[in-house]
């Protein structure tokens, strides 16, 4: 049975539960985009090498897409608000202890494993089922771009902040720090899980739906799925956006130092990163809504080929960092709307959230393998040329399996 929302009441509730959403996935997504930055602390302080210290980040890469279907699945029997909670208090404890790990073990719990399980109860599919009854279905693409577009916002202040915090105090003061904006998100909860038990009580039909969707195992679902074409296209191209994003998000800080950039110009331009990702995932929520989806994912993969050939082939000069780095983001998040789109098409919002965090283990698997081939890489002197030319051969696949999905 597939489930009816009502409409929403009010734009004014609507745009509530917009502002609302993107605070909480904003924050989330800006802390977990900036790891690179939260690494070169972790290694100046502990003397833990960038090998240890690159594994726990792909390690975390991997819970960080495996909890989110798991996740998805509690949150259809407690509650999404419930799972956003268990969020954000694994978050702040992984941000609060990981600095005074000094030991691999422990950095490894509360960095590899602690902080990306919570950052995984934080993603987009729980936040949009937990707003997805305010903003109704047909509205739903087009909110999913401006919330992944939040990831910007959260990217745009959180690295010159954490940069600037790391290079003034040390990682013992930034890290601490960072989880304070993750509690203040608790009040942003309490409204959202109000508006949550307003809909159910409000909406028999939806309830009816939920009875339902609470006997359907985890594994039906994605059986379900494991039958659909268009599912391994999008799993597809969802793994290799993994391996490219973790490249950003772990090695792009420390391969524009290694370049001679300095400091405050490189996270100024994540600043700028931060900025064009709001752009681009905003534009494609759109144009998904005017050109076929499909189409507007391959050509995201396309524009990452040319991106990936500009890291082989081009000097890493200041310039280049910063034309590069707003290229990176306009086609970063850029992905997610029309993925989600094509997703519900298939499915509904019910569940959605289940069916893209499974989509998200693959995207994780391709960031763990990028995050620890380059700490092999760096760690035996090797250059960064080689994860650019492996984006590029899977960029090229992604491309061709997203314009292959029949919609």
């Amino acid at each position: 049975m597939e489930q009816k929302y009502r409409a929403p009441s009010s734009f004014f509730q609507y745009l509530i539960a917009i502002v609302a959403a993107c605070l909480v996935f904003g924050i989330m997504q800006g802390t977990k985009d900036n790891y690179g930055i939260m690494m070169n602390g972790i290694i100046q302080h502990t003397n833990i090498s960038y090998a240890a210290v690159s594994f726990a980040i792909g390690v975390g890469q991997i819970l960080y897409g495996v909890t989110q279907p798991l996740f998805a699945m509690i949150a259809l029997k407690k509650s999404n608000t419930f799972v956003l909670l268990c969020g954000i208090i694994l978050m702040a404890s992984g941000l609060i202890v990981t600095p005074f790990c000094t030991r691999e073990w422990s950095m490894f719990l509360f960095f590899g494993i602690v902080l990306p399980t919570g950052t995984g109860a934080l993603c987009l599919g729980v936040v949009m089922g937990a707003i997805s009854p305010i903003v109704g279905e047909k509205k739903a693409a087009a909110a999913s771009g401006i919330i992944q577009a939040s990831a910007g916002i959260g990217d745009a202040l959180m690295a010159p902040m954490l940069q600037h915090l790391t290079a003034w105090r040390g990682i013992t003061v930034s890290m601490p720090i960072f989880s304070i904006p993750i509690l203040l998100m608790l009040p942003v909860i309490a409204w959202l899980s109000g508006r949550e038990k307003c809909n159910k009580r409000q909406s028999i039909q939806a309830s009816n739906t939920e009875v339902v969707l609470q006997t359907e195992s985890l594994f039906r679902i994605l059986c379900g799925a494991a039958h659909d074409r268009t599912y391994w296209c999008l799993l597809i191209g969802f793994s290799t956006c993994g391996f490219h994003m973790s490249i950003i998000e772990t090695h792009l800080f420390s391969q524009y130092l290694s370049s001679g950039i300095p400091a405050n110009l490189t996270s100024f331009a994540l600043t700028v990163y931060g900025i064009t990702t709001m752009i681009g995932a905003v534009a494609t929520g759109f144009l998904g809504q005017r050109f076929k989806t499909k189409n507007v994912l391959a050509s995201v993969y396309g524009i990452r080929i040319i991106i990936a050939v500009a890291f082989t082939v081009l000097p890493k000069s200041i310039p280049f960092a910063f034309i590069a780095t707003a290229a990176l983001g306009l086609t970063g998040d850029s992905t997610v709307p029309p993925t989600t789109g094509i997703i519900s098409q298939k499915v509904g919002i019910a569940k959605m959230a289940v069916l893209y965090g499974s989509l998200c283990i693959g995207h994780q698997i391709g960031a763990f393998f990028s995050a620890w081939m380059g700490g092999i890489l760096v760690g035996t002197s090797l250059s960064y040329t080689s994860l650019w030319i492996a984006d590029l051969a899977l960029s090229s696949i992604a491309s061709f399996a997203s314009f292959s999905i029949k919609e």
